[in-house]
């Protein structure tokens, strides 16, 4: 899905095993049609990953960062529970 907000938004549709694997995939190792589409100012809306991935990506992939939305992050509270960050925006 793409929308056009001033800066052009991919949008990663709801977070499935699959959905997963393509998204950490584009995430920490992107083919070179997706690094031009970042740099063309295009963002990309990651959906449901695991903090951990997020922030691998910040440490690796930080020249990237532009081009990068999180929403739905899912963290690991201090009791083990998996939680979804509240990102506000369905506010």
């Amino acid at each position: 899905m793409v929308l056009g907000i001033g800066t052009l938004l991919t949008l990663a549709l709801p977070a499935q095993a699959e959905d997963m694997d393509w998204q950490v995939r584009r995430l920490l190792q992107p083919t070179p049609e997706e690094q031009q589409r970042d740099a063309s100012g295009r963002v990309f809306i990651y959906d449901g990953l695991h903090e951990e991935q997020v922030n691998k990506a910040m440490d690796k992939q930080f020249h990237r960062v532009d081009a990068m939305m999180f929403v739905r992050t899912r963290v690991t509270s201090a009791n083990g529970e998996t939680e979804v960050e509240d990102d506000g925006c369905d506010d």
